[in-house]
């Protein structure tokens, strides 16, 4: 259920960095899970699989959304986001001491 709430809170732009975190542990948990075991020649799922090549086939979407989600991460939604047109809450400033003027 979360998959779906959070890609289409990605899709929109709203709250990108946030959503994008729960994407990336389904990436990774796709991967250890039912990618992984190709390398290993005893994956299940893949009857006849086994190796480099068949991993790196069978797990590009994996890949790629777990690229593309690392992405939106470290950069942001960008400029058409609802994420860029929510209004940013001013900083606090710091408490002061009294020392300042002495």
């Amino acid at each position: 259920m979360f998959e779906i709430a959070c890609g289409l809170l990605i899709l929109v732009g709203l709250l990108t960095r946030l959503a994008t975190i729960p994407m990336i542990v389904n990436m990774l948990g796709a991967l250890l899970i039912t990618k992984l075991p190709i390398l290993w020649g005893d994956a299940l799922l893949f009857a006849g699989k086994s190796g480099w090549w068949d991993f790196a086939h069978e797990s590009r979407t994996d890949l790629a959304q777990l690229c593309g989600s690392l992405f939106l991460v470290l950069v942001g939604a960008g400029a058409l986001s609802l994420d860029a047109h929510l209004p940013r809450t001013a900083s606090v400033p710091a408490a002061t001491t009294g020392t300042e003027g002495r």
